[in-house]
């Protein structure tokens, strides 16, 4: 449901990544979290998909053809969906 990497579901307190309540609730936890450090839903949706780290290193969203596809499809969702 949620992207989210063992060491991440870890730190947020998630037991059972395939639990989808605890699944879910970590990611938004996380996203949360992103959302305060990041101050831009661009840089935060980036960061849950390519890790904070890379988004820091490159000052904004990495230039990953994975990274740069999947902020535009969350954008484009959150338009569709508003």
């Amino acid at each position: 449901l949620m992207q989210l990497m063992p060491k991440t579901a870890e730190s947020l307190g998630v037991r059972d990544p395939f639990d989808p309540e605890e699944n879910i609730n970590g990611g938004v936890q996380y996203l949360k979290d992103l959302l305060g450090e990041f101050r831009s839903k661009e840089k935060a949706v980036a960061a849950y998909n390519a890790g904070p780290g890379a988004v820091k290193r490159y000052g904004g969203i990495p230039p990953y053809d994975e990274t740069k596809k999947y902020v535009e499809k969350v954008k484009k969702l959150y338009v569709d969906f508003k």
